[in-house]
């Protein structure tokens, strides 16, 4: 992967994790880096959008919707 490549939805992967991470802080105050890791290359190559992903990984921890 080159640092250029973009998903389906032409984001790079670090303008689509920086999108997760404000959703994450946005709905807990918390960003990803303080929760378990996720598969967040594969979610992103496979067109998940920040949200789903943020929001899967929330649940994953067990975050009261």
């Amino acid at each position: 992967m080159t640092t250029n490549a973009t998903n389906d939805d032409g984001l790079t992967f670090k303008q689509w994790y920086a999108a997760a991470n404000k959703v994450c802080s946005g709905i807990s105050g918390l960003t990803l880096d303080d929760l378990a890791d996720g598969p967040s290359w594969d979610h992103w190559h496979d067109g998940c959008s920040p949200r789903e992903y943020a929001e899967e990984l929330l649940e994953n921890e067990g975050f009261p919707f």
